[in-house]
């Protein structure tokens, strides 16, 4: 059986491992590089550094950006936000050329994670943003 090592990655990528998924969370040094707070791509305050942006090549900044929108206005529902986010992910992905198993994987990816993990940011923005409305 062949095996596959991470330096066979890089001898055939170019790159480490996280070249290899071209992987980047839109930040550097703390701060966003498009010069937007913390929070305003893919992931939380705490979390942007870590949640990639880019992932495969694809960028997802736009359908994150958007989930965050919908989650910021007041009495949207959060399943709807979150199918609507992984449709997005879909397109923004075939629109940049990733094929059908790299547009499934992230989507796959993203969905699970905001409909697990995502209760308590869709409540803290649900708050915010409904409080303004009283």
């Amino acid at each position: 059986m062949q095996t596959f090592s991470l330096e066979m990655a890089e001898q055939v990528q170019g790159g480490g491992f996280w070249s290899f998924l071209k992987f980047e969370s839109g930040t550097s040094k703390g701060a966003r590089v498009d010069g937007n707070a913390l929070g305003a791509g893919c992931g939380t305050v705490k979390s942007d550094a870590f949640i990639p942006d880019i992932l495969f090549g694809i960028d997802i900044s736009q359908a994150c950006f958007e989930h965050d929108q919908s989650y910021a206005t007041c009495g949207f529902e959060k399943s709807t936000a979150d199918a609507n986010f992984y449709s997005n992910i879909m397109n923004e992905c075939g629109e940049q050329g990733g094929g059908m198993l790299t547009c499934n994987a992230i989507s796959g990816i993203y969905y699970v994670t905001v409909a697990f993990l995502g209760e308590s940011a869709y409540k803290n923005a649900q708050e915010s943003s409904c409080r303004w409305g009283d």
